[in-house]
Order: structure tokens, then C-alpha cells, then sequence
């Protein structure tokens, strides 16, 4: 019985651990990676270093935004940090349990 009561305290640890660090973790990243497959050309998207842009054209390997007239860089999918939506659009929107900026 003393074995079980010393192992107790670990198990906990880890299953803490566990729904504290790594549920939460695979979830962000579920959500960022089907926002990041859902990408079509004309929406609004933030890259991860900060760069706004319109989103002209997706591939599988590469997404071209245009971030001013005529200049248009390539990324890869996984630099697409969030995709913004326009105020007004957010406030007749329904959320689906995110906050702006939450990812």
C-alpha cells in the first residue's frame, strides 16, 4: 500500500500536467491549422511576424498576400498568424468560442 501512496502524488502531477499544458496546446493548434486550411483569396490575414496583407492566391506549398498595391510576398501557410475579421462583420457574427488575438 505505501508503493500506490507514493506514486500517487507523480500520477496527479502528470495528469495535471496533462489537462493543464497539453489539451489546451493541441486545441490552439487544431484551430490554427484549419483557420490556415480554410484560406481564399480576398480575405484579411495577419502573418505571425506582423505583416497585414489580402490574401491573392493559395496553393498547397504557398500563400501570395498583397500588402500594398502592386507588392505581393510569398508564404509559406503555417506564417499565417490569424485572419482578420472587419468590425463590422464581428459585431453581427456569432462566436464560436474565440477572442481576437486568442491564438
Amino acid at each position: 500500500m505505501s508503493n500506490l501512496s507514493g506514486l500517487l502524488p507523480i500520477v496527479i502531477v502528470i495528469v495535471a500536467f496533462y489537462f493543464l499544458f497539453i489539451k489546451p496546446s493541441k486545441a490552439r493548434r487544431k484551430l490554427l491549422t484549419d483557420m490556415q486550411g480554410s484560406l481564399v483569396p480576398g480575405v484579411r490575414v495577419m502573418t505571425t511576424s506582423g505583416i497585414f496583407g489580402v490574401v491573392s492566391t493559395v496553393t498547397d506549398e504557398i500563400v501570395r498576400i498583397e500588402i500594398a498595391p502592386g507588392v505581393i510576398i510569398e508564404v509559406v501557410p503555417a506564417a499565417i498568424g490569424r485572419v482578420i475579421v472587419p468590425e463590422s462583420a464581428e459585431a453581427s457574427a456569432p462566436h464560436e468560442g474565440i477572442q481576437e488575438g486568442e491564438l
